[in-house]
């Protein structure tokens, strides 16, 4: 029997293409910058690299692309929590009044974040002015909109989705980020710089394992199936992944932070005076403890509602009532949910404090050693390279599964 051809040669084509356009859009400057003097400004603030790594932006100099993914990101979790609250009715709404909302409510927070970079930028435009402002900030929003538009034509037509576009600027930024490290390592005496470098390699491919690890590790709940051949109830079981936020948490912990701090940007140009504002500036970034704190908070709280998003245990437990499926020694309905309840908010305990772990708290050490900022920004680089990696090579082998079949006629 003759195979049906497989459409991963076109995806991979296409996605390539795509890519081309990302990368050449990342390059075009914006008027009126000097992107020499920016891109020093930026490099200064570890927190704008790291969201420019995990939005698929460009914080490192002032260019069409430098927003990114972030507003789409921002947007896309806040109008999450709003429709889980119910306050306003939005999960009643037909889904193309939906789409029009949320489109409105990503315009509204890229328009806020682009302001708040402009401003980030201030000093280093020529002639600033009120005009100029309004102008970049239009061409920050347009080129944001492009590359998400960008990002949905490639969930269709290519591969990796918006995780390919971040993947793409992940490894860029990696290799960036090593050859600083070592060019700084090299200034020491030789047997110290070799020293740590081979420790710095060690401890990042480590990383890059146990983020492998933890990615693909799942706990399995045994169940008894009535309708499953006595021979197979063995192998029926009932997966939760060990870390179901991954990558995804770093990178929306990220937008997240960054919306409040553009705000506050926008804010502290029209009330130069208040001191909240102007505190809240300086200590909100990942520069300051302040700040830290408050992201490690937030990328708790992420990881733990991915975990809780990717299933509904009351669901499944009355799917299982219904089937007649039924774990040993749990009553079917509430105390099955309970059950089930129970084990997912300890696999997504475990996955969260993993995450912290490695991708939050090592940023206080940057804190304390602004020198050492790049260093410890790579723990985080690697989950969010590890989780996005997964994805892209997870969608590979399904569509080589789905396409991997004999034609009947």
């Amino acid at each position: 029997m003759k195979k049906e051809k497989s459409p991963l040669r076109k995806r991979i084509l296409f996605s390539l293409f795509l890519l081309v356009i990302y990368g050449f859009g990342k390059n075009i400057p914006l008027p009126y910058t000097d992107p020499t003097e920016t891109v020093q400004q930026l490099q200064q603030n570890s927190f704008w690299q790291l969201t420019s790594v995990a939005t698929g932006g460009n914080f490192t100099a002032p260019t069409l692309f430098s927003l990114g993914l972030a507003p789409w990101m921002a947007g896309m979790i806040f109008w999450q929590l709003l429709t889980m609250t119910k306050i306003f009715g939005l999960d009643q709404l037909p889904q193309k009044q939906v789409d029009l909302r949320r489109n409105l409510f990503i315009l509204v927070v890229a328009l806020i974040e682009g302001v708040g970079t402009v401003l980030l930028m201030k000093g280093r435009f020529i002639d600033f002015s009120q005009g100029q402002l309004l102008e970049l900030t239009l061409l920050l929003v347009a080129g944001s909109f492009f590359l998400i538009w960008l990002a949905n034509i490639n969930s269709v037509w290519g591969l990796g989705g918006p995780s390919l576009l971040i993947l793409y600027g992940i490894v860029g930024s990696l290799g960036s980020q090593f050859g600083m490290i070592i060019r700084n390592i090299l200034t020491y005496p030789v047997w110290w710089a070799l020293g740590a470098s081979m420790i710095l390699i060690v401890a990042t491919l480590g990383v890059i394992a146990l983020a492998f690890i933890f990615e693909l590790s799942e706990y399995r709940l045994e169940i008894n199936r009535i309708m499953l051949n006595q021979q197979l109830l063995k192998t029926s079981y009932i997966p939760l992944k060990l870390n179901a936020g991954g990558s995804m948490a770093f990178m929306f912990g990220l937008t997240m932070l960054m919306l409040p701090q553009a705000l506050f940007q926008l804010l502290v140009e029209y009330f130069p005076g208040n001191k909240i504002l102007l505190w809240m500036v300086s200590n909100s970034s990942s520069t300051e403890f302040f700040g830290v704190t408050v992201y490690n908070i937030v990328l708790f709280s992420l990881t733990m509602l991915f975990a809780y998003a990717m299933l509904d245990m009351t669901e499944m437990a009355d799917n299982l009532r219904k089937s007649g499926d039924y774990f040993t020694g749990i009553d079917p309905g509430r105390p099955t949910a309970k059950y089930l309840r129970s084990k997912q908010r300890a696999t997504a305990f475990i996955g969260a404090t993993f995450t912290v772990t490695v991708a939050g708290l090592p940023l206080y050490l940057g804190v304390i050693w602004p020198k050492y900022a790049a260093v410890v920004m790579l723990p985080g680089m690697s989950i969010m390279l590890v989780g996005l990696a997964v994805t892209v090579m997870f969608q590979v082998r399904a569509i080589k599964i789905l396409h991997n079949y004999d034609e009947l006629f």
